[in-house]
């Protein structure tokens, strides 16, 4: 499916995740009990706050559903996911009914859909970057599925934060270590960030994610922020400064080039960090749609 722009989801990314879907756990009970367990939707302050308003939610390339089923789950919101992979939709699917959570699903290119309604809030969690064109995803989100007033929660691989992690894989690729002995770092890294999860197929979904992907770009939010002036939305907050108060635009390169040494130090320590950043926008009242 193509739209008006001649952009499609990529093949070879849809083929992959087919075959992997990201956060898949080794079966539909472990991924419910996981949800029950915890919320990490508090690692994002922003977002939790705006689900206090019960807005409409959709996940844009929600893969096996932990963000839309965690909001039915924990904030009673509506909340609809689109991706295109068959098989993370299935896995989303059989979750919510484990849950009991009134989560819908369906399979969808991100560039060709067309919601019915627009949303209160558009979420899109480590997916963009993995399109042929990381700004026109964001702009057709921004412009196709965020309702007036809304706002947009959107997470990508950083420029500079990501920088480390890749050269590390690099390095190993190029020595010739084979797959299983690059698991084997990518574990060592894994647990040394103190992740203590023991599910196997959730530890290697994530190394395939991160290392074996065939796709992928890296950004910074200063090259965002004319495209968002461009939409009509505000920046409210970013992870950039930890959630605080919008970074003015002077002191933002500075901030982002924190990130790289944020990655060579927890390398250095033995610690996992991919370099990914969040960012929360909304739509200024006068943006909206007549």
């Amino acid at each position: 499916m193509i739209d008006g722009t001649g952009l499609s989801a990529r093949p070879d990314v849809r083929a992959f995740y087919n075959s992997g879907p990201f956060n898949l756990r080794e079966s539909p009970e472990r991924h419910a009990a996981s949800l029950r367990a915890g919320n990490s939707l508090l690692d994002y302050p922003p977002l939790v706050a705006a689900l206090a308003d019960q807005p409409r939610v959709l996940d844009v390339g929600c893969g096996t559903g932990w963000l839309v089923n965690g909001v039915s789950l924990r904030y009673g919101c509506a909340a609809h996911g689109i991706d295109a992979s068959t098989v993370a939709i299935a896995r989303a699917r059989s979750v919510a009914g484990l849950l009991g959570v009134a989560s819908s699903f369906e399979v969808a290119d991100l560039f060709a859909y067309r919601p019915q309604e627009r949303y209160g809030l558009v979420t899109s969690m480590g997916v963009l970057h993995h399109t042929d064109d990381c700004r026109a995803a964001l702009s057709h989100l921004g412009k196709s599925f965020v309702g007036d007033d809304g706002a947009m929660f959107i997470g990508l691989y950083h420029a500079w934060g990501r920088r480390p992690f890749l050269a590390h894989f690099e390095t190993l690729k190029r020595q010739r270590a084979g797959e299983e002995s690059m698991f084997a770092a990518f574990r060592r890294l894994w647990r040394g960030a103190g992740r203590n999860d023991r599910d196997e197929a959730l530890l290697r979904s994530w190394f395939q994610d991160q290392v074996l992907h065939p796709h992928e770009t890296s950004h910074t939010l200063g090259e965002f922020l004319p495209l968002l002036d461009e939409l009509g939305y505000e920046l409210v907050s970013t992870s950039i400064n930890r959630f605080g108060p919008p970074p003015g635009r002077d002191a933002l390169p500075a901030l982002e080039k924190q990130l790289e040494l944020a990655g060579e130090k927890a390398l250095a320590e033995g610690r996992y960090f991919p370099g990914f950043f969040a960012f929360m926008a909304r739509r200024r009242r006068h943006s909206a749609r007549a």
